[in-house]
């Protein structure tokens, strides 16, 4: 951890990646943030398909990356946008079921009902010049205007509480940047905000609404996060907060959380042993259950990290986790395996 402040080094965060590849490690992830920025009731199981993706560059300005999930058979487009004062806007289109507004309109009907996509404008950082509400107005060919009001979400102006209760944490991990930078009134509401974005992330893996893999990577970015804010106050503004909140701050020890997944295992391979009524139930339940737990973890972990990727980087987080390299070696196979079955007797994936 970094203990000196004038050791910091400012992170190129490139935020449209983080939330890109955030959202493609977890579908269930992918469903709650649906659910909770557009107020939807999609279930949580629903079929995700990540459909045609834009390259994403280096570059930090401008239009970089757009993105595609169809969720239970409805099309979503999310577009990262930045400009060069450093704005950063989200935008989420919700189509008609099918994907696209003109999907399966025969050219010879005479008249067709279309509806346009639902949009939702998510700004990650608030200016003085930020709108708080914005108005698409929209020409057409035969002289027509239509306005539309369109839903914004300032994120500055979210409490941490309703981001995690939202499951916005996708966009959460980025709460830190909203203070900009910092002087001795903004110090305090930035370390209260910080501990209350990790306890959030914390109780998220626990509930296992957020994957402990992308749990890791979202603390890495709240911490880089944090960095880059506590650097810019003290080139920028000459500001040096009174104490180092990257040693104050109650940084997630993975360990723990394991521990608690570990002890769900064990539960269940107990309460499994009772059942059963065998003598031995109880104590095979205890080893079984840790041998399980650390199974599924393990499993779900290589499950997430989907097709045609590196598997070193999860095996590496699994051997953090002091989960035994035979159960790690197992759970890859067997996910391969259950990959390869899909391939064979599901032709829609």
């Amino acid at each position: 951890m970094i203990t000196d402040y004038y050791d910091l080094q400012p992170y190129q965060l490139s935020y449209d990646k983080i939330i890109k590849n955030t959202l493609a490690k977890s579908n269930e992830l992918t469903i709650r943030f649906i659910n909770g920025l557009l107020g939807e009731d999609i279930p949580l199981d629903a079929t995700v398909e990540w459909l045609d993706k834009e390259s994403v560059t280096d570059s930090h300005t401008a239009f970089i990356a757009d993105f595609y999930p169809r969720i239970d058979g409805r099309m979503y487009a999310i577009e990262v946008e930045q400009d060069g004062s450093g704005d950063m806007a989200i935008r989420v289109f919700r189509y008609t079921i099918g994907g696209a507004m003109l999907h399966g309109i025969a050219s010879t009907k005479a008249e067709v009902n279309i509806t346009f996509p639902q949009p939702c404008v998510v700004f990650l950082n608030s200016t003085k010049n930020t709108p708080r509400e914005l108005t698409w107005n929209m020409s057409f060919f035969d002289g027509q205007n239509v306005t539309l009001k369109v839903p914004v979400i300032l994120l500055a102006e979210l409490s941490v509480k309703e981001i995690s209760e939202r499951d916005l944490l996708p966009i959460g991990q980025f709460y830190l940047r909203t203070f900009g930078t910092l002087n001795s009134k903004m110090e305090e509401e930035f370390n209260t905000a910080a501990e209350e974005l990790l306890t959030g992330l914390k109780d998220a893996i626990n509930r296992e609404t957020v994957p402990l893999d992308v749990g890791i990577q979202m603390q890495d970015t709240i911490r880089k996060t944090a960095e880059n804010i506590i650097y810019k106050s003290k080139e920028e503004v000459g500001y040096i907060m009174s104490t180092n909140i990257l040693e104050t701050l109650p940084w997630i020890d993975y360990r723990e959380v394991f521990d608690k997944i570990e002890e769900r295992g064990r539960e269940t391979g107990i309460a499994e042993g009772k059942a059963e009524g065998k003598a031995e139930g109880i104590a095979q339940g205890k080893v079984e259950g840790k041998v399980e737990s650390q199974m599924d973890v393990a499993m779900k972990a290589f499950a997430r990290l989907g097709r045609g990727k590196d598997p070193d980087v999860v095996s590496q987080m699994l051997k953090v986790l002091d989960i035994p390299a035979h159960i790690i070696k197992a759970a890859q196979a067997e996910v391969a395996r259950t990959l390869k079955t899909k391939i064979q007797y599901d032709p829609e994936r």
